[in-house]
């Protein structure tokens, strides 16, 4: 396939009625197909290109029956390879139409990431520059749907490069199965959210006004975000540590009682159940010393490649002037997020597959938080710890505590 570059010659057009199932049966031989999503809360339009580079835009306001019934098909399908850009965004905008993403094999700003922690959330174009030594366009493209198509290409011949980047650094496995398989359990808590109550958070505001900025600021922002479902959705970002942070607003650094006595089960819901590891962060350095030559390694590993890495391969390239016991924190760190995330891969799925009503609605550090269905307690907690006990295997081994309560604090368990 041709370089994307700025005299790129778009082979595509917009879809024509009744085409669609044709065209990707004739298309599905197995190679990777690109696909640029457009729209944020609901999808407006997608393109779709082949590996051949033959590609449609689909307008969604134009589909007709038989065009949208494969289309939902084809995207909810894992066996039909996809190239994106920001998977988590797809899915959500995919979703508005009631459209599941399947089969994803690379998420080109996840990619990017893992080879560069340091830069996450990368744009499209800035990582077509960096990798390819080419680029979109900057003029504007007159006609919507060369503009889609050529993103779906770029996309698909990003995705081959890094690819082979990762694969240089053997890193593929942490975006096959870690990265992108997070990317659902994500998308879910998001649209799920937390339950607020709004009328706590009022009179918390009222007892706090004299405290920190802080404290008054994760007050405001809370309530100023309690959307018309009376839950708060926030949005989970990657950190250069490899650990998940929150936005839109932040519960990662909500650590005042009275705030998370706000954060509630839901309607249908009995109570919240929160899950987390014990010293997880003394347990991998415990696992480090097992062997007295591992911490010695990590310092000079570092040193010598310029990077440490977890205890799943993930790279945090460290400047020369770091001191050793900041290579080994890094390694900590990023382990310890490694090993959350797995486990709310293993957990998200687990929860899944048993059929369970009960949810997972939100991760901070090394917790868990879930709204408990009626009569699932024992249940969603036996399968809860079994999952966080196997996301890896540590010596000594990883152990969970659990908490009940109406509210986020009172489930606490520390």
């Amino acid at each position: 396939m041709s370089k994307v570059s700025s005299g790129f010659d778009v082979r595509g057009r917009t879809l024509q009625a009744g085409e669609l199932a044709a065209w990707l049966a004739e298309h599905s031989l197995g190679n990777r197909f690109g696909l640029d999503v457009v729209g944020t809360g609901k999808v407006q339009a997608l393109a779709i290109v082949a590996a051949d580079g033959d590609g449609r835009y689909i307008d969604v306001d134009d589909l007709i029956p038989d065009d949208e019934a494969p289309l939902a098909s084809w995207l909810a399908d894992p066996g039909p390879p996809k190239a994106v850009h920001e998977a988590k965004r797809a899915m959500h905008a995919l979703a508005g139409r009631g459209w599941t993403l399947r089969g994803v094999t690379s998420d080109t700003a996840l990619a990017a990431y893992l080879l560069r922690p340091q830069r996450p959330g990368a744009d499209l174009n800035d990582l077509l520059v960096r990798h390819m030594r080419c680029a979109l366009p900057t003029k504007a493209v007159e006609q919507q749907h060369h503009s889609a198509i050529l993103r779906a290409c770029a996309v698909l011949d990003l995705a081959d490069v890094l690819d082979e980047e990762l694969a240089r650094i053997d890193c593929s496995s942490l975006l096959g199965r870690v990265e992108l398989p997070l990317q659902r359990a994500l998308a879910n808590m998001e649209t799920v959210g937390i339950a607020a109550d709004r009328g706590s958070l009022a009179r918390v505001r009222e007892q706090l006004d004299n405290e920190i900025p802080d404290i008054l600021g994760s007050r405001d922002e809370l309530l100023n975000s309690i959307a018309n479902d009376g839950r708060i959705h926030t949005t989970f970002h990657q950190t250069v540590s490899g650990r998940l942070s929150s936005a839109a607003p932040s519960l990662h650094n909500i650590a005042v009682g009275r705030i998370r006595e706000a954060l509630i089960a839901g309607k249908g819901y009995a109570e919240l159940m929160t899950a987390s590891y014990d010293q997880l962060a003394r347990r991998i350095m415990a696992h480090l010393s097992v062997d007295a030559r591992l911490l010695p390694e990590v310092f000079d590993d570092a040193r010598k490649v310029g990077y440490a890495a977890t205890v799943l391969g993930r790279r945090y390239y460290v400047p020369a002037v770091e001191s050793g016991e900041d290579q080994v924190a890094m390694a900590i760190q990023g382990s310890a997020a490694d090993i959350i995330k797995v486990a709310m891969i293993k957990v998200d799925q687990t929860i899944t597959g048993a059929g369970l009503a009960s949810r997972m609605v939100l991760q901070v550090d090394d917790e868990l938080v879930f709204e408990v269905a009626d009569g699932e307690r024992d249940t969603l907690a036996s399968l809860v710890r079994e999952c966080m006990r196997d996301a890896y295997e540590l010596e000594p081994p990883l152990e969970v505590s659990v908490g009940y309560g109406a509210n986020w604090a009172t489930a606490g368990h520390s």
